[in-house]
């Protein structure tokens, strides 16, 4: 499994053209290729459309094959709905190519996106209370999703975990999460003492001017030409 590190560090440090356009332009592009898969019913069409983000994601320089395998996963969910519909082969391609494509199309995003500037468009629109929320909410979920991970490892390599003794189970997970909640306060403590040596006032993400730059052609024409592929071929 690829690290909340990594793709902090593939979307921080790139620098392609995808990094280089203005977070207006792809959100654009992302709201193209869905619009794209929501209204299309032909499954070659979102397979060249896969195509085209594949050639675009490659152009950018970026991890186009991990953001591939990632995309997958959208995938296997979409093969169980289509299974449970007991639907043809024809429709589970299509279903499959709906979920995909515009995964791949998010991954795109947060891969050359560091995660202020998402937050720097949301609170343009939302009051700082909310963006500040949904910044921290971001931050902290992260943080405790590596802390039950330890804390599951843990339990199991000091034999905390047996499968024939619910009584004993529930003891020692309840007793976990305390000690995981305790933990997460004293987190969340340590990081707002770091965020205000570091000049935190209040505002967690400076107000971004919505405007295009020259580097947003290709987000912009990877969208476009998506959406017209699935309207053309219909």
């Amino acid at each position: 499994m690829i690290k909340v590190a990594r793709i902090d560090h593939w979307a921080a440090s790139g620098t392609g053209l995808f990094h280089r356009a203005s977070i207006i332009s792809k959100i654009l592009f992302l709201a193209a290729v869905v619009t794209a898969a929501v209204v299309t019913r032909n499954t070659y069409s979102l397979i060249g459309g896969y195509g085209v983000l594949l050639i675009a994601a490659a152009a950018a320089r970026l991890p186009w094959t991990r953001v591939v395998i990632l995309s997958c996963y959208g995938a296997l969910f979409a093969l169980l709905y289509a299974v449970s519909l007991k639907a043809g082969t024809w429709v589970t391609a299509l279903y499959v190519m709906k979920a995909m494509t515009p995964a791949f199309a998010t991954l795109m995003i947060i891969v050359s996106t560091p995660y202020p500037r998402i937050f720097s468009l949301i609170s343009t629109f939302l009051p700082e209370i909310l963006a500040a929320g949904l910044y921290m909410t971001y931050r902290t979920l992260f943080i405790l999703l590596e802390m039950m991970g330890n804390f599951a490892a843990a339990i199991r390599l000091r034999g905390g975990f047996s499968p024939g003794s619910l009584y004993k189970n529930n003891t020692n997970i309840s007793r976990g999460i305390g000690m995981l909640l305790v933990r997460a306060i004293e987190r969340a403590s340590r990081l707002y003492a770091v965020m205000v040596v570091r000049g935190y006032t209040g505002s967690m993400a400076e107000k971004s001017i919505i405007r295009l730059r020259r580097e947003d052609w290709l987000p912009l024409s990877a969208g476009t030409i998506v959406l017209a592929l699935v309207l053309v071929w219909q």
